[in-house]
Formats: structure tokens, C-alpha cells, sequence
């Protein structure tokens, strides 16, 4: 695959050498710009949290800088490196060397590591020995054989607790039938659970019409739902009922000015509705769909009254004087109590047309 996409120059003749040779360049390319001082460029990983000097930001384990790369000495045989690269939040250098005989990292200069020790114990790790100690055993055969006590002392402390583990394992699955039972029965009631929760679920998207997921309550769902304030029922029924016995073509609200209504206005407003309400054979075919009250309310009936001619004076009266045409009912004091039977707002029956004429 190196031959693809590589560009050959018309002059280049294969005993020229490599095509790099030829036109001057280091394979590595941009890379070894540096390469005359002993310097490479390199893909360089953070071994360890460290806090940046310059800019005092914490930078984590595991961010890649491009670094130079140098050698600088030499432990025994094993080389000693120097990595150097900039801070990518500020301009501050940082310079990291390998530590061969601790097999560790030193900041040298630029940066602070963030101290972070603990014992093997607390980590589960295999405790590695340290460099004298390995010395010793190399060279000292009495600190040998009783290194090999304590390792075997180590190792009868640590028996018990190995056998117990694998107590515990063979008494979970002495009997697998009756374990897959258990396991078995476990899942049947999660699957219940899961399935109630489906149904539901599924219940109020047809309720409600929704095409999307429905996710289990939460907490904050609760509190959310606590929050919201809903209106006034008896507002609520009185708007139905308003919208419900109100014509087809409604008359043109009435500007802010007007808006207060006097009481003989409501008066009215009421009396309309309820008379529409008892009147409307459409309305009295529906009535499961109206609000039901639960407390009787004032209902103002209007009465109207017939005119009559008189002959002797060739003029109109009222055929009920002494009555009053409006007869407030729901317990108010003073007022004449209404039939059983609703007197409608207009006659439709009454007509001058059977009137003698003058």
C-alpha cells in the first residue's frame, strides 16, 4: 500500500535511491524539523494528574501533548528521556523526564504532580518489592530464607479467606435446580411488574392519543404536578354553561370600558341561558354532555305581557298591571316564587293578528 498516492518526480530514477533521498526530506517528515539537536517529535501521554504552574489549571491523567522527545543520560544501560511540550490552556512550558531506576516520571520543571498514594492493600494489588530489597535477596541467602517464611506465612493467612469464597460459591449452587427456581420466580415477578406497567401505559396513550413512550414516574414528576394551580370549578361549570346556551352568531364584546356589568345585566345574561337551556330541543337532547350543579342558583325569569287595544281610547295597555314582569326565584325576599312551568322570554303563540281592528 506505500506506493499509492505517493508522488514519483518526473527526474527520479530508481538508482537514485529512495525518493526522500532525492528531493531532501526526512520520512518522518515535519516531525524531525529538530532532528540535528537530537530532538523528536512525539505523541506524548500525561502518566499522571498533574496542576499546570503557569496557568494554575489542573490537567488530568491521559492528555496527549506532541512533545520533544531528547536523551539526556543514561541509568546503567537504560536511557534517561526528556519530554517537553506546551500547556494547551496557556503558553507555559512543562518538562517531564523518565526516572529508570524507580521506573517512574519526575516534572522536572513547569508543572506540579498531584500527589495520590495509597497502599496496595487498598488498590488489590500485587506489592511489588523495592529495589533494595531485591538486592538483598541477590545477595544475602539468610534474608532469602526468611523472606521465604514470611512469604509462606503470608500465604497460610491468606488460605482462609480464599476458602471461604469458595465455600460461599458451591453452597450458592449446591442445588441448581432449586437456584434456577429462585432465579426463575425472580424474573416471572419482574415481568408481571413490567407487563402492568406496559398496559397502563398503553391505556393512557389511547386515552390521550400519543404516539411517544411514556417513562415511569419520578419525583420530580410529582413535585411538578404539585405546582400547577388549576381554576375555580364553579368558574369552569359557569363558562360551560355560558358557552353551551349561547346562539350561533354571538354579539361583538364590549370594550374595557364596558366590561364591569351592572347586576340587572347579569340578571338578564342568567335568565337567558337558563330559559335557552329549558327551550333548545337540542340542547334537552344532551343534556348528559351539560355541567351538573349541584346548588340551586338565582334564576330571573322576564314575563313578558300581552298588549291589548282598548276601544275608547284607541290606544295599548298592559294586560297585568299590578304584576311585575320580571319574578326572581331561588329564595329571594319579597319576590314572587315561578310556576312550575318556565315561561319562555317570547311568546311565539301571541299575535295582534286575531285582534278586532278599529
Amino acid at each position: 500500500m506505500q506506493p499509492f498516492n505517493k508522488y514519483y518526480p518526473p527526474d527520479w530514477t530508481p538508482d537514485k535511491g529512495s525518493v526522500n533521498k532525492h528531493v531532501g526530506k526526512h520520512p518522518l517528515g515535519d516531525r524531525a524539523r529538530k532532528l540535528d539537536q537530537g530532538i523528536l517529535v512525539v505523541r506524548f501521554e500525561l502518566p499522571f494528574n498533574i496542576w499546570c504552574t503557569g496557568c494554575e489549571n489542573h490537567i488530568g491523567r491521559g492528555v496527549r501533548y506532541n512533545a520533544e522527545k531528547k536523551k539526556i543520560g543514561n541509568y546503567y544501560s537504560t536511557p534517561i528521556l526528556q519530554f517537553r511540550m506546551k500547556c494547551h490552556l496557556c503558553s507555559n512550558w512543562i518538562e517531564i523526564h523518565t526516572d529508570p531506576k524507580n521506573t517512574d516520571y519526575k516534572v522536572v520543571s513547569g508543572a506540579r504532580k498531584k500527589v495520590e498514594e495509597w497502599e496496595p492493600e487498598d488498590t488489590e494489588v500485587i506489592k511489588l518489592k523495592d529495589e533494595e530489597t531485591k538486592e538483598r535477596l541477590e545477595s544475602d541467602a539468610m534474608f532469602r530464607l526468611e523472606h521465604g517464611v514470611m512469604d509462606q506465612q503470608v500465604e497460610k493467612e491468606s488460605v482462609p479467606v480464599l476458602t471461604q469464597l469458595q465455600q460461599l460459591q458451591n453452597s450458592s449452587w449446591s442445588d441448581p435446580y432449586t437456584r434456577s427456581q429462585q432465579l426463575r420466580r425472580k424474573f416471572r415477578e419482574q415481568k408481571k411488574k413490567g407487563k402492568a406497567l406496559e398496559e397502563e401505559a398503553d391505556r393512557i396513550r389511547d386515552k390521550h392519543s400519543l404516539h411517544i413512550p411514556l417513562l415511569p414516574e419520578t419525583v420530580d414528576d410529582v413535585v411538578r404536578a404539585k405546582m400547577i394551580q388549576y381554576s375555580d370549578p364553579s368558574l369552569v361549570e359557569k363558562r360551560k354553561l355560558e358557552k353551551t346556551a349561547s346562539t350561533l352568531f354571538p354579539t361583538k364584546r364590549k370594550s374595557k370600558s364596558d366590561s364591569n356589568k351592572s347586576v340587572a345585566q347579569e340578571l338578564g345574561l342568567r335568565a337567558m341561558t337558563h330559559t335557552r337551556l329549558k327551550l333548545d330541543p337540542f340542547l334537552q337532547q344532551s343534556k348528559s354532555a351539560l355541567p351538573q350543579h349541584k346548588e340551586k342558583e338565582d334564576i330571573a325569569i322576564v314575563k313578558p305581557s300581552k298588549k291589548r287595544r282598548l276601544p275608547s281610547q284607541g290606544g295599548y295597555t298592559d294586560n297585568n298591571n299590578d304584576s311585575s314582569n320580571i319574578h326572581h326565584g331561588g329564595g329571594i325576599p319579597g319576590a314572587q316564587q315561578p310556576n312550575d312551568k318556565v315561561q319562555p322570554l317570547v311568546s311565539y303563540g301571541s299575535s295582534d293578528s286575531d285582534e278586532p281592528d278599529e
